[in-house]
């Protein structure tokens, strides 16, 4: 009785080679997934600083709200800013807030994956004291405050003076000074 081993080493050969392939995915994968959850984190500790540096006028309560609308939480990140402190005040992350509830936070996060609540935030938060940040490229043209921006392997903000102005807030001049751009108040 003979055998011919040459089929069996050349399907050992192609699961093999499909093993490597799946294992080759699931690192590119996770190498992917640990990249976007350090870009997240950075956003996050951006809208931290973001609550240091921008002045509010006076607000009554000792927490300082930090909300998302819609489901972009910067894959969890920003639950690492709860009961931190911003200026002597306790943040609290809020997510998935009403559009109508809005108007208690002190900065809303409105993420790429949402951009199509954009606009809605903005002319619902029109003209209030309430930070809109997001990482739509767009934000900032579109009238929010500020702009995360991606560039090649780091994170960088655009502000838009303007809605700062109408909105009754005011961001430091070192903040203001690590912006990649700012578009101008109008006079």
């Amino acid at each position: 009785m003979k055998f011919n081993l040459l089929p069996s080493v050349v399907c050992l050969v192609r699961h093999g080679a499909c093993l490597a392939v799946m294992a080759l995915s699931a690192l590119t994968a996770h190498a992917q997934n640990a990249s976007s959850m350090a870009e997240y984190r950075v956003k996050a500790a951006y809208i931290f600083n973001f609550a240091k540096y921008v002045d509010w006028p006076v607000v009554d309560s000792k927490n300082f709200l930090v909300c998302t609308s819609g489901h972009d939480d910067l894959g969890g990140a920003l639950s690492a800013l709860d009961n931190r402190l911003a200026n002597g005040r306790a943040i609290q992350v809020r997510q998935h807030v009403a559009t109508d509830q809005l108007k208690d936070c002190q900065i809303i996060f409105v993420g790429e994956r949402d951009s199509k609540l954009l606009n809605s935030v903005i002319r619902q938060m029109l003209g209030a004291p309430v930070l809109i940040v997001s990482d739509n490229q767009q934000a900032v043209e579109a009238g929010a405050h500020i702009t995360l921006a991606s560039a090649e392997d780091r994170v960088e903000f655009d502000v838009n003076l303007a809605t700062l102005q109408r909105s009754n807030l005011k961001a430091s001049s070192q903040m203001l000074k690590l912006a990649r751009t700012t578009k101008p108040a109008k006079p």
